[in-house]
């Protein structure tokens, strides 16, 4: 059933934009009478189309859907060359992150110019919400802000890391054992060639822990992957340990 993320219900009607009309009139092509779920605040609720020119959808009841982990987890990730960024941005969505930081780093190849940001982080949004929509999440990840490295001490997580190949710290399966509920989680990834010894230092100094993600070298679109799926897995399979 198709998802939308809508920005208001007022009486029991949605409030959608015109790119979310046109997806239900010209893409879709849906029929009064078919139904979607809607999101807002968080909430899922089972809609449906009541009439058409103008559009009115309207909400049948609410849904007891909960698709996000129960820890925030933030992926502050170092800008990759080519179309990468965009396959991080839709994978990152469907394992649960919470929240994209994008780093420029040391020795990140690609460069975002100042004038452009906006207009990126645009385009960046269009992607986690459309991932959103396709994976059932409550809610989309937020991306506001693409920051210079020496910038990464100024958010504070209950537990960050740093993906460092050359780490001899305790394993990231053990380090994530240790995580409590709704505690906050960080991991920090670099681009092509990874980071500097002087960046892991500085990382560490600001309260990151080094973590290897085994015995391989990883591209750096596959490390945010896998760290992102680590993660999922290890606070998910506590879920179900519960049960």
């Amino acid at each position: 059933m198709q998802r939308y993320f809508v920005s208001n219900i007022v009486d029991g009607h949605l409030e959608l934009d015109k790119d979310q009309i046109r997806h239900i009139e010209k893409v879709m092509r849906m029929q009064v009478g078919d139904q979607v779920t809607a999101c807002f605040n968080d909430e899922v609720f089972l809609c449906e189309i009541k009439a058409f020119n103008p559009l009115d959808v309207v909400v049948v009841n609410k849904l007891d859907e909960d698709h996000e982990l129960k820890n925030p987890v933030t992926l502050l990730y170092c800008l990759p060359k080519g179309d990468k960024l965009d396959l991080v941005l839709q994978k990152a969505t469907e394992l649960g992150v919470s929240e994209i930081i994008l780093v420029q780093s040391e020795r990140c190849v690609a460069k975002i110019k100042k004038e452009d940001v906006e207009k990126k982080l645009t385009r960046f949004r269009t992607i986690l919400t459309e991932a959103s929509e396709q994976s059932k999440r409550n809610k989309i990840p937020v991306i506001e802000k693409i920051i210079d490295y020496k910038d990464i001490g100024k958010f504070h997580f209950d537990h960050a890391y740093i993906a460092y190949e050359n780490s001899t710290d305790e394993t990231f399966y053990e380090s994530l054992m240790k995580v409590k509920d709704n505690e906050s989680i960080a991991v920090l990834v670099g681009s092509e060639g990874g980071f500097s010894p002087k960046e892991v230092d500085y990382a560490i100094s600001n309260g990151y822990h080094s973590i290897s993600l085994g015995k391989r070298i990883l591209r750096s679109e596959t490390a945010a992957i896998f760290s992102l799926s680590a993660i999922s897995f290890i606070l998910e399979r506590g879920e179900e340990d519960a049960r």
